[in-house]
């Protein structure tokens, strides 16, 4: 019996398969190692998975997760899962991992993840063998939920937006420019709250603004996240994430700027997982 994780920093799924089927699922706490150490992991998993029945039948586990790129943070990880399934093989990877193995299986490609943050990497059909340092929501992501919302919240506060998408946003939020910036500079979490306004962008991508302002962040997430790779010509180009997804059409239309194409979106990494784990 094999258990998936697909982990971010707000949520993880998991799926039980055995003998290549879906048996059960769950859903919880994100387990991203630069926010939860591995008592918080093991006390997670002790109050969230063990009243399934079935998991003590699992043989396997492989674990994908946003922040698991060093031995140092795959081992936050690793340690839990090792106590919580002493009888089991568990191996740690990254969420890029996750994203490339759901997108292309066993075939070369550029896999890209764009949700509430961004990152990508070149994958050979078996392992990565080219990707980018993250530097997150303040220097990097572009392309990102939290790019976007960051974006459209600059021209909103600096009053560079037009008036009927400014009023459209204050009507439909009712927040003053103190509170917005409260939020982001004394709260918890300032990514997920600029992300959280890509709902508000693809409500109105039809205006010419909001459409031109989202082309613009997926151009830089190509400049900065794609065209660095010697293969961005040769390999297919992979999307993972809501944002990606949600806007496919004006993510084609930044690609095709660059002479680039890419028909692959998946909301999440999980049903690719499962394909790539069945066999």
């Amino acid at each position: 019996m094999i258990l998936l994780a697909d982990s971010g920093s707000t949520k993880t799924d998991w799926v039980l398969l055995d003998n290549g089927l879906e048996i059960e699922s769950f859903r919880t706490n994100g387990l991203n190692p630069y926010f939860v150490h591995t008592e918080d992991v093991i006390a997670i998993l002790n109050r969230q998975l063990s009243q399934s029945e079935k998991i003590i039948k699992v043989k396997n586990v492989y674990f994908y997760g946003a922040g698991c790129s060093s031995d140092e943070k795959k081992k936050v990880i690793g340690d839990a899962l090792d106590r919580f399934f002493p009888e089991s093989h568990n191996i740690v990877a990254h969420d890029m991992l996750a994203a490339a193995r759901a997108l292309f299986g066993n075939e070369p490609g550029i896999a890209c993840i764009l949700g509430t943050g961004s990152n990508s990497c070149v994958y050979d059909g078996s392992k990565i063998t080219r990707s980018l340092f993250s530097l997150g929501y303040m220097f990097g992501d572009e392309g990102s939920g939290a790019h976007l919302g960051k974006t459209f919240i600059a021209s909103y506060l600096k009053k560079t937006a037009p008036k009927d998408v400014m009023d459209a946003f204050y009507n439909h939020y009712q927040l003053s420019d103190e509170e917005i910036l409260t939020h982001i500079y004394r709260k918890a979490n300032p990514n997920r709250f600029l992300a959280s306004f890509t709902h508000f962008l693809k409500k109105n991508e039809e205006h010419p603004f909001v459409s031109n302002l989202v082309v613009n962040c997926f151009e830089a997430f190509f400049r900065e996240q794609v065209l660095k790779y010697p293969e961005k010509g040769d390999f297919p180009i992979g999307c993972i994430g809501s944002v990606a997804f949600h806007f496919q059409e004006l993510f084609k239309a930044a690609a095709s700027k660059f002479g680039l194409h890419s028909n692959l979106f998946q909301v999440s990494p999980m049903e690719g997982l499962i394909r790539f784990h069945k066999h």
